[in-house]
């Protein structure tokens, strides 16, 4: 069998040498393709976009301590905060009853509780929810962005 192989080889030296580079350059192109368009599971989901959120990080004594103050703050029944990213969420329940101007100044006075850094850093979401008729609505729909001072509300 390798008498066979030499054999083919010597006959075909050109054609031979000519597969191979072709071969070598494929596999190059395709290694490239995918290291360019296929995301690599060793990549952030945020890229570099949060290499400083250490120096400006909502911490878990913060969230707890906001999270105390606004279950505090009158006509709120429940509240969660979730923080993903640089996006920060205030899921509040109201007491039934409270009105849309109340709800607005009581996201303001949640937001004071919330230091300079984190809110300088942080995009800020807050979510009004009522039950009425047991059925759940989202009145308003605050919005603070990093570069703003105040909140943008949405009413429904």
């Amino acid at each position: 069998m390798l008498p066979k192989i030499k054999k083919f080889l010597k006959k075909y030296n050109k054609q031979v040498k000519i597969g191979l580079i072709v071969l070598v350059v494929l596999i190059l192109f395709l290694v490239l393709y995918k290291s360019l368009f296929y995301s690599s599971s060793e990549k952030a989901v945020y890229g570099v976009r949060l290499r400083d959120i250490k120096e400006n990080e909502f911490t878990s004594e913060e969230k707890k301590d906001v999270e105390k103050k606004s279950s505090d703050v009158e006509g709120v029944s429940s509240l969660k905060i979730t923080v993903k990213g640089r996006l920060i969420k205030f899921f509040v329940t109201f007491d039934d009853g409270v009105s849309n101007e109340d709800i607005k100044g009581k996201f303001n006075e949640m937001l004071g509780f919330i230091s300079d850094d984190v809110k300088g850093y942080y995009d800020i979401t807050f979510y009004a929810i009522q039950e009425k008729e047991d059925k759940e609505t989202y009145p308003i729909i605050g919005y603070k962005h990093k570069n703003k001072d105040q909140i943008t509300f949405d009413e429904f």
